[in-house]
C-alpha cells in the first residue's frame, strides 16, 4: 500500500478518535438537581427585624403571617357560659434567646424563633419565598418544632407539675408546608402540608415533600393551638430546603393564588339587591362575589369610589340599574351612609393588638434617593408633613414591570396598571381598595388612623409577582410606608425543543431524538468510529511492513 494513503488511514485514527471523545463527555452529563441549603438563614439566628410593631420581632429574612381576628369567625372575646368560644389574638412573635436555664432547651443551637400567646388561641406562624429554583426540582423542607402549653402557672411553674413543662395542655397543631408555585398565603390550596404533631416540651423533626412548579417556592411553618391556655407557645429552630431530585419540568403554567392574610367571608343569596358590609369585606371582593366588575359596583353606589373607607354594617346595592349620571342616589339607611370619596376616619377606630409606637430614631433615615419597598415595607421618615394630617401616617402603593427580575425598580421599567391594593386594620373595620392605572403612582392613602395594617394584591392574570404581594405593618403618625411590587408576564413554562433529524435517504433509519436512549445510542456510534480507526491502523502498519 502507498505511503501516502498509510498517513491518510493515520489521519483518519486522529480525527475518529477526537470526534469519539466529545461523544463520551456527553453522554457523561445529565441534569443535575440543585444542591446545598436554600434557605437563608436556617437556624433563625440574629438579628430578628421589628415589623413595625413593638411585638413582632422575626428572624432575619423570615416573615410572619398570621388569622387576624374579625370579631365574628374568629372572636377576641367570649360570652360567659359560652364553652366553644375561643378568643383570637395575633401572637408576639420575638426570639427565644436568653431563656431560663430551669426549663427545656428552646433552641438548638444559637436562637430560635417564637411566638405565642396568653389566654387566646390563634393561627399563625413564619415563612420564606426561596427564589432562582429550578422547575421541577423535587423539593423537601424541613424544621423542628416545639410547644409548650400550660393552663396554670402552679403546674408548669409551680409545685403541681415540673419546673418549666407544658400542663394539663392542649394540642399545638403544628405542621410545616411548601406552596410550590410560591404563593405566601397560608390557605392556598396549592400548600403541600405535612401531617400534624404536638411537639410538647421537645423539639421534632417536622418534613414534607413537593415538585417545583416554577422558579419559586414558599415554605411555611403553621400552629393553630386548640385551647386558649395561658401559655401557647411556639418554637422553631433549624429548618432546611434541599433538592432530593430533578423530575420532569411542568408543561402547564404554575397555578398563583391571591397572597395574604385569609379573611372570612360571609354567605351572600345570589338574588340580592343589597349586601351588609361585615369585617374584612372590600370593594373588589364583594364586587367579584356579585359577578361584578370594581367599576360596575362603583355606579351602583355613585357615594363610593375605589378609596372610599367601607365600615361594618354598611348596606352596598349590588344589583340594579345604574343612576343616571348626576342624579341623586337616597342611602339604604341613614345609620349607614356611605362614606364620601375623602373620608375622615373616626378617631376611635383602633386595632385590637396593643402597639408600642416606634420613636422616630427607630425609622429608616430619610435620603434623597427614591425608597422603594420591595421585598419587605420600609419606614421613612417624611421629609414634611401638611399640618392637615400631622398626627396621620401615608401609606404610598406602586407596581412595576420587573424587567430584570432583580426586585427593585430600575429607571427603565414602567408602571404596571391594573394591580388590585387592598388595605385593611386588624379589626377589619378600615379598609380601603385601589387600582393601579400605571400613570399616576405612587399613590398614598394619607387619612388612615395609625395602627396594625395588612396589605394584599390581586395581579392582572397575566402577570405574576417578582417580590412579596402581601405585607403587614404599623402605621404610626409621622411615618411613611411605601409599597412597590415587582411584576413580570405570566408567560407559559417554553416546552424544551425536540432536536430535528438530519435529512438522510428514505431508506435510512431515522435519526433519534433527544430521549432515554440517546446516551446507548452516542456509545455505539462512538464505538463504530474507535473500531474504524482501529482497522485503518491496522492496515496502515501492515502496509508499511511490506
Amino acid at each position: 500500500m502507498p505511503r501516502s494513503i498509510s498517513r491518510l488511514l493515520i489521519l483518519i485514527l486522529i480525527v475518529a478518535l477526537a470526534a469519539a471523545g466529545p461523544i463520551g463527555l456527553v453522554v457523561a452529563r445529565s441534569v443535575q438537581p440543585q444542591s446545598g441549603e436554600l434557605l437563608l438563614n436556617p437556624g433563625f439566628d440574629d438579628p430578628f427585624v421589628q415589623e413595625g410593631s413593638a411585638d413582632l420581632f422575626v428572624a432575619n429574612s423570615w416573615q410572619a403571617w398570621y388569622v387576624v381576628p374579625d370579631g365574628i369567625t374568629y372572636p377576641t372575646k367570649c360570652a360567659g357560659g359560652d364553652a366553644t368560644c375561643k378568643p383570637y389574638q395575633i401572637p408576639v412573635y420575638h426570639p427565644s434567646q436568653p431563656q431560663n436555664a430551669k426549663v427545656p432547651p428552646r433552641a438548638i443551637a444559637g436562637n430560635s424563633q417564637q411566638w405565642g400567646a396568653l389566654y387566646a388561641v390563634y393561627v399563625a406562624g413564619v415563612y420564606q419565598q426561596v427564589s432562582n429554583i429550578t422547575p421541577g426540582t423535587q423539593l423537601r423542607f424541613s424544621a423542628y418544632t416545639q410547644g409548650f402549653n400550660c393552663d396554670d402557672d402552679r403546674g408548669c411553674f409551680g409545685s403541681a407539675g415540673r419546673y418549666g413543662y407544658s400542663y394539663e395542655p392542649g394540642n399545638m397543631e403544628m405542621r410545616v408546608g411548601i406552596d410550590p408555585t410560591g404563593g405566601t398565603n397560608a390557605f392556598a390550596s396549592t400548600v403541600v402540608w405535612s401531617s400534624f404533631a404536638n411537639p410538647l416540651d421537645a423539639f421534632v423533626l417536622q418534613q414534607v415533600d413537593a415538585v417545583a412548579q416554577g422558579d419559586k417556592v414558599t415554605v411555611f411553618v403553621w400552629s393553630s393551638p386548640t385551647f386558649p391556655e395561658k401559655h401557647t407557645e411556639v418554637y422553631v429552630d433549624s429548618a432546611s430546603l434541599v433538592a432530593t431530585g430533578q423530575g420532569a419540568v411542568p408543561t402547564g403554567a404554575p397555578t398563583t393564588q391571591a397572597a395574604g392574610t385569609p379573611v372570612p367571608t360571609s354567605t351572600i343569596s345570589p338574588n340580592a339587591t343589597t349586601y351588609t358590609v361585615v369585617a374584612g369585606d372590600t370593594l373588589s371582593a364583594i364586587a367579584q362575589r356579585y359577578n361584578l366588575t370594581l367599576d360596575q359596583l362603583l355606579a351602583l353606589n355613585p357615594t363610593l369610589t375605589r378609596d372610599s373607607v367601607i365600615n361594618v354594617g354598611q348596606v352596598i346595592n349590588v344589583a340594579g340599574t345604574p343612576p343616571t349620571p348626576g342624579a341623586t342616589t337616597k342611602p339604604a339607611a341613614t345609620a349607614t351612609i356611605a362614606p364620601t370619596a375623602t373620608p375622615q376616619p373616626s378617631p376611635t377606630i383602633a386595632p385590637t393588638m396593643t402597639s408600642t409606637p416606634v420613636a422616630a430614631a427607630t425609622a429608616a433615615p430619610a435620603t434623597t434617593a427614591p425608597v422603594t419597598a420591595t421585598t419587605s415595607v420600609t419606614l421613612i421618615a417624611p421629609t414634611s408633613t401638611p399640618a392637615t394630617v400631622a398626627l396621620s401616617s401615608g401609606l404610598c402603593l406602586q407596581a412595576f414591570d420587573d424587567l430584570n427580575n432583580n426586585l427593585t425598580r430600575d429607571p427603565n421599567e414602567a408602571l404596571v396598571a391594573g394591580v388590585a391594593f387592598n388595605v385593611k386594620s386588624v379589626d377589619g373595620k378600615t379598609s380601603v381598595d385601589y387600582t393601579t392605572d400605571g400613570k399616576q403612582e405612587p399613590h398614598c392613602f394619607t387619612t388612615l388612623p395609625d395602627g396594625r395594617y395588612a396589605v394584599n394584591t390581586q395581579l392582572p392574570a397575566d402577570r405574576v409577582a417578582t417580590t412579596d404581594s402581601a405585607w403587614q405593618m404599623s402605621l404610626l403618625a409621622g411615618t411613611n410606608v411605601n409599597i412597590v411590587l415587582g411584576t413580570r408576564p405570566d408567560a407559559t413554562p417554553t416546552v424544551e425543543p425536540t432536536l430535528e433529524p438530519t435529512p438522510v435517504p428514505a431508506t435510512s433509519a431515522p435519526m433519534p431524538t433527544r430521549s432515554s436512549n440517546a446516551a446507548p445510542l452516542a456509545l455505539l456510534g462512538g464505538g463504530v468510529l474507535i473500531l474504524f480507526a482501529g482497522v485503518a491502523l491496522f492496515l496502515g502498519l501492515r502496509s508499511r511492513r511490506k
